[in-house]
């Protein structure tokens, strides 16, 4: 049970982890678009437009820029936050039913 516990937490964890493709708004902005467009705002604003690079998984070079609003990155913050913890007390449950 240990093990099927831990593919389900991997699962969710892996799934909350992948955010939808974005067709549209900052993807498509060039990095002199993207800096033009911040310089009126300040950090902390919601249309604020931050990019990080997502490294490929074993890959120490490898990856690929992904920009998005703060708001954005918050509701993909959040939507992650919510299923691991649905997932954590889902488990929870089964282990103090005693089941294994």
């Amino acid at each position: 049970m240990r093990f099927s516990a831990f593919a389900v937490l991997l699962a969710v964890s892996t799934a909350a982890g992948a955010a939808p493709e974005l067709t549209t708004g900052p993807i498509k902005m060039k990095p002199s678009e993207i800096k033009a467009y911040n310089a009126s705002l300040t950090k902390e604003h919601p249309n604020y437009i931050r990019c990080r690079r997502e490294r490929e998984t074993g890959s120490l070079v490898k990856g690929k820029m992904t920009c998005r609003t703060n708001q954005e990155w918050a509701r993909i913050e959040g939507i992650g936050n919510d299923s691991a913890r649905e997932a954590v007390e889902g488990l929870q449950k089964g282990w103090s039913n005693g089941q294994n």
